[in-house]
């Protein structure tokens, strides 16, 4: 059974994230049913298996294809931001809520062992991030005739 699953190396960012987790869940702010994932902190994303690909959706709203940053390295597909906030204009008063300031995120994905490294693309429209993961030629689903003896 072929699988993408979230890939997280370091153990105490983990930790961390159950924290900010449980702590959202007690005050109101955890992901519920229909919420979407970029309300917690981190884009939301689709992953589906085609005959010949696999395609990552990622919502990214309020970011560019500029700020965004896709690696893979050794079966590992991570997206990435650091969006600084943009300097203030001095207005009157004081922030009650500002809940529009850096938005950064890291997620990291294993891929299954029939992607095909070289062949990755991405494109960016209109806030959604679409990475498409082709599979080797040799793992795709090939059709067998049969003879007559």
């Amino acid at each position: 059974m072929k699988s993408v699953v979230t890939y997280n190396p370091e153990s105490v960012l983990s930790v961390f994230d159950d924290w900010d987790r449980l702590m959202g869940d007690f005050l109101g702010r955890g992901l519920r049913e229909g919420a979407s994932a970029s309300t917690c902190g981190y884009p939301a994303v689709d992953i589906r298996e085609e005959k010949e690909r696999y395609v990552l959706e990622a919502e990214l709203p309020g970011l560019s294809e500029k700020e965004v940053d896709i690696k893979v390295n050794d079966r590992i597909l991570s997206l990435s931001s650091a969006k600084a906030d943009e300097k203030a204009e001095r207005r009157e008063g004081t922030w009650l809520i500002r809940e529009r300031g850096i938005r950064s995120f890291r997620r990291a994905f294993s891929l299954p062992r029939d992607v095909d490294g070289d062949g990755i693309q991405a494109s960016f429209k209109d806030g959604l991030l679409t990475v498409v993961l082709p599979k080797r030629p040799e793992a795709r689903e090939k059709s067998i005739s049969i003879t007559r003896a």
